[in-house]
């Protein structure tokens, strides 16, 4: 179940560890090929099926749980729909309204089907008939890969019709809430747009008020609020809309019932080529804005170190941050640079629930206090340290640990393995997430500014669920859709 990448030293062990467990469930040998035209009971002996178009319905026991396996796809600004090479699995029961979650099979991978899974229980609402470890499904190079490890038994058939729908109704929406195309709002609406944004944010819900009778830095959502968490979108503005218009997130926002958390540093292309560009950073902040007054309870946006003006915001040389603030000047105007500063200063540092707990950067090393939190504005080196420190490394020695975040847990009088997520530390250059990052149980890094892929943490039957979305060409998709008559 290839989900999360989490750093950890590759030794021999470890590389052999999980051929061993598939050679385990799955036996030697080639297995017998099918050509699955009908339903296929398994028996003891693994099976392959060539890859092709169409999707498999796979059941568990006698008819106890159905699940659809799908190649997974990607759509592109033409509207064309891609494979990406890997294959999602999915319960077909799952009310389309609500915020559901997937298993991804990407090659050369295997995942185990079952109700031991703690994830896949909340995914799935495996029924009792369905045991720990059920089934196997390996993506070989030019196949898949079943292997039955139940006395139950399964089955693997096709199906006829698609019911995943689509998802122009959710591009259609987000037209409507934008106001439009996604494109970078002329200079007077952007003012206008941000400055009634500082209204709402000058009165923003659960946040306790600070001494100075403004929201306080810290953002306590009840815990009815289902979270959509993202991290470091960094101007890639098809990641927030593939967000947006995929599983039911979208329809949660609207109905109230999901709080989209955005853990800061939305500005600031980190594409090489592209660390000049502030276009994207300002259609960025139109989106966001856009969206935090649609939903002004259900929309929330953690300062992280990008959001500044400052020099020291600065890669490979290049810095951003006066740049940005320049650009803003020259696209929009002084007053509109003056109101930008006004959003960061009015801007929560942390967002906690009953069981979530996040922050753009790092738990603080001290103890604070609640109070300390929501008063943050009279301790800067706590403000710093929340949006700027990092995980503890041989090379980062003044680098957060295990301890920092046990206390902040308390601070907050959370669970002791209560989920903590974190961005602004992406440990390689390739994923979008880490889970247990330096073997902390539950403390999570989220990264959601690749190019081709997105990431987002949210709850689903009561557990916290990563889950990585393709990333669709939504700019273009929605250009593309014209206004209905009167």
């Amino acid at each position: 179940m290839n989900l999360i990448a989490n750093r950890r030293p590759i030794t021999v062990s470890r590389l052999l560890a999980p051929l061993k467990r598939i050679l385990t469930r799955l036996g030697v040998g080639p297995g017998h090929e099918i050509r699955l035209r009908s339903n296929y009971r398994l028996g003891d002996i693994k099976v392959r099926v060539s890859f092709d178009r169409a999707p498999i319905e796979i059941t568990l026991g006698q008819d106890d749980k159905k699940l659809h396996l799908y190649p997974e796809t990607r759509i592109d600004e033409r509207g064309k729909v891609n494979r990406t090479g890997n294959f999602v699995i999915v319960d077909p029961a799952a009310k389309p309204d609500r915020i559901t979650g997937f298993l991804r099979l990407t090659p050369r991978s295997w995942v185990s089907l079952g109700s031991g899974d703690r994830i896949q229980q909340a995914l799935f609402d495996y029924p009792d008939a369905v045991d720990e470890e059920h089934l196997v499904i390996i993506q070989g190079p030019e196949s898949l890969v079943f292997r039955n490890l139940s006395d139950a038994g399964s089955t693997i058939g096709r199906f006829a019709s698609d019911a995943r729908g689509t998802r122009e109704g959710a591009y259609r929406r987000l037209r409507d809430i934008f106001g439009g195309p996604i494109e970078r709002l002329p200079a007077d609406e952007a003012l206008a747009l941000i400055e009634k944004v500082n209204e709402v944010m000058q009165y923003e819900a659960y946040r306790p008020r600070s001494d100075w009778g403004l929201p306080g830095g810290l953002v306590m959502l009840p815990g009815s609020l289902t979270p959509i968490l993202v991290a470091d979108l960094h101007a890639q503005v098809d990641n927030l809309l593939t967000v947006l218009s995929q599983n039911a997130f979208l329809d949660a926002l609207e109905d109230g019932s999901a709080a989209l958390i955005i853990l800061g540093d939305a500005v600031h292309c980190e594409e090489d080529g592209k660390l000049r560009e502030m276009d994207s950073s300002m259609l960025m902040m139109d989106l966001i804005f856009r969206l935090k007054l649609r939903f002004p309870l259900q929309v929330f946006y953690v300062r992280g170190n990008h959001d500044s003006f400052t020099e020291d915001i600065a890669k490979d040389g290049v810095p951003q941050g006066l740049l940005w603030a320049k650009e803003l000047v020259a696209r929009r105007g002084h007053a509109y640079r003056k109101a930008m500063e006004d959003f960061y200063r009015l801007l929560p540092f942390v967002v906690a629930s009953t069981d979530f707990l996040a922050c753009h950067a790092a738990a603080p090393k001290e103890n604070v206090t609640r109070d300390m939190l929501v008063n943050i504005h009279r301790h800067p080196e706590l403000a710093i340290e929340l949006v700027n420190n990092r995980q503890l490394q041989p090379s980062r020695p003044n680098g957060y640990g295990r301890g920092d975040v046990k206390r902040f847990r308390r601070t907050l009088d959370l669970q002791k393995h209560t989920t903590f997520v974190v961005g602004h530390t992406p440990l390689d250059g390739d994923s979008t997430m880490w889970l247990n990052i330096n073997g902390i149980k539950n403390h999570h890094v989220l990264y959601s500014a690749r190019v081709g892929q997105v990431g987002v943490i949210t709850r689903i039957g009561g557990v916290m669920v990563p889950l990585i979305y393709p990333v669709d060409a939504v700019t273009a998709l929605i250009k593309q859709i014209k206004d209905e008559p009167d």
